[in-house]
């Protein structure tokens, strides 16, 4: 019965039109495919493993192949591939047959970018090199060829604002091709700069002098500039009409938005040149006798009122000494013929044969000193 079966199946293949496989001598088992030796399927296909084995001369008793009857045939992976039966008879013959098969890759290898990334920004004047690579996609054969007119590993030009485009060619072993493009931006992210020259920063000028504001902005090979705005324009005079520390700011504006500040403080005090005769110009000491009042005179350039003292000032100090002074009592007066400030600082008696020093400090926050000794 067993022997009917076989035949039957035989004759069924033999209607089907399937191939065989040669056996090894006469009266072997056969095995039948349900593909041609050689036969060449797209990567993809949808194909199931088909095949039986028959013999005319006995029973099969084994008909096993390299993967389950009816299971799909390995066409993820491009290249060739064999698959193998083996046939065993009821006397212990046996045939093993193969089948081989070629899979066609027909993805298109992709291109890696990592620099530069499709749609990325770049700051103008950045550090950096073309990075990329090619990959083909799974099951293919691999990569024949990553072309670009430009190789990895050169340096970007990020010196040149705007949009700009970059192509690599990848050619996989099957000769499939794809060309892909990435777009990028260079974009200004650096602020102009400023140059002020005038006021310098932390510049000291006497009240009422003729100071004139220079500035200038520049963007070099950014944007361009849309606006370089000062306190006042460029050229301008500075404000020195009243005593105290004031500034003077510079804002600069590029066309990309990119915004830059710069700020310089400057002090406007007194005209004062130091003090005239009979004081000696400190650490000179002048010699003075005790009890009577000393003349400590002055300019500050025209008359300034009388309100021209900070508070706790003028006062006596030991020479030499960090602390302890005194309030200096005395009359301050002003001639104008002669643009002269007087201040008749009154002494002790009792200071005969010590040094002092007279502390003047100005409203400007200024400090003066001038060196006395008391004779006994």
């Amino acid at each position: 019965m067993r022997r009917g079966l076989v035949l039957a199946a035989v004759a069924a293949a033999v209607l089907m039109g399937l191939p065989a496989a040669a056996s090894a001598a006469a009266g072997d088992p056969v095995v039948y495919f349900s593909f041609d030796d050689g036969a060449v399927f797209s990567q993809g296909y949808n194909v199931q493993l088909g095949y039986f084995c028959a013999s005319d001369t006995s029973a099969i008793v084994s008909c096993v192949g390299s993967q389950p009857l009816g299971s799909q045939l390995d066409t993820a992976h491009a290249g060739p591939h064999t698959v193998t039966v083996t046939a065993t008879d009821f006397d212990g013959r046996q045939t093993v047959a193969s089948r081989s098969y070629t899979v066609l890759d027909i993805t298109k290898p992709h291109v890696v970018f990592r620099t530069p990334a499709d749609g990325a920004t770049y700051e103008q004047g950045a550090s950096l090199t073309y990075d990329y690579g090619c990959e083909d996609d799974p099951g293919g054969l691999g990569i024949l060829a990553c072309v670009s007119n430009i190789p990895a590993g050169v340096p970007l030009d990020t010196s040149r604002l705007g949009t700009f485009s970059f192509s690599v060619t990848a050619v996989d072993q099957q000769l499939n091709i794809s060309q892909q493009t990435v777009q990028y931006t260079i974009a200004d992210r650096t602020p102009p700069r400023i140059s002020l020259t005038s006021p310098a920063d932390g510049a000291t000028y006497v009240l009422g002098q003729q100071v004139w504001a220079f500035f200038s902005c520049d963007d070099g090979n950014g944007s361009g500039m849309n606006g370089c705005r000062g306190n006042l324009p460029s050229g301008s005079q500075l404000d020195t009409s009243s005593l105290g520390t004031k500034t003077f700011g510079v804002t600069a504006y590029d066309r990309a938005g990119n915004v830059a500040h710069e700020t310089h403080s400057y002090s406007v005090v007194y005209d004062f040149a130091g003090f005239a005769s009979p004081v000696a110009d400190y650490p000179t000491a002048t010699p003075m006798k005790p009890g009577e009042s000393v003349p400590l005179k002055f300019s500050l350039h025209g008359d300034q009122g009388s309100n021209i003292f900070a508070a706790g000032s003028p006062a006596w100090i030991p020479c030499g000494a960090l602390d302890g002074q005194s309030p200096a009592d005395g009359t301050l007066s002003y001639n104008a013929s002669a643009d002269r400030y007087t201040l008749l600082a009154t002494t002790s008696k009792v200071w005969a044969g010590t040094c002092r020093d007279l502390i003047v400090t100005l409203r400007d926050g200024t400090t003066h000193r001038a060196r006395l000794t008391f004779g006994k």
